[in-house]
């Protein structure tokens, strides 16, 4: 460890110490930015949210239930019993509507319901409302391998190596 004894490298020290505090107070790429500064200082700080309603349980399989209403209108409700999870959400979307999200979750996977949620793209082609106007090409099948033909194997003759040795004479 070094150790600040003689006053020379005790005011070094306070020097350098001072040149790089002033260094990050001043420097402009610490901190947040003055758009993220003034958008913070505008918004509103967030109000409180009651729990009007709250009550869960546990069994000893290890299935569980919970609930909860906040006075905001969040309503979420969950159950698992035997490896399965089902439960639903719902909360009021800043237009006023009612948004409600039901799921299970299970041995296949993840699936929601809800009218909020996108409609998946049609995955089949083509569509049924819109019929085919092209005709398949018809495609010819062959059923048969041929392997490709073996090829003698080429052997090259072995070269003799003779290696080379140079001597230096060394003097003593």
């Amino acid at each position: 460890m070094y150790q600040l004894t003689s006053p020379h490298s005790i005011s070094q020290f306070v020097a350098l110490f001072a040149v790089v505090t002033a260094a990050a107070a001043g420097s402009p790429g610490y901190g947040p930015t003055p758009a993220v500064r003034a958008a913070a200082a505008a918004a509103a700080p967030l109000p409180l949210v009651r729990i009007l309603e709250s009550e869960s349980h546990s069994d000893d399989q290890g299935g569980y239930g919970f609930r909860f209403l906040s006075e905001d209108d969040i309503e979420r409700q969950e159950q698992s019993a035997d490896g399965t999870v089902t439960g639903s959400y719902s909360y009021r979307a800043p237009d006023g509507r009612l948004i409600s999200v039901r799921y299970v979750a299970n041995a296949l996977g993840f699936r929601a319901e809800s009218d909020a949620l996108p409609t998946p793209v049609p995955t089949e082609y083509p569509t049924p409302q819109v019929p085919s106007t092209e005709a398949a090409p018809s495609v010819r099948t062959v059923q048969q391998y041929s392997a490709p033909a073996e090829r003698p194997a080429v052997r090259q003759p072995a070269v003799e190596y003779e290696p080379v040795y140079s001597y230096r004479a060394v003097s003593q």
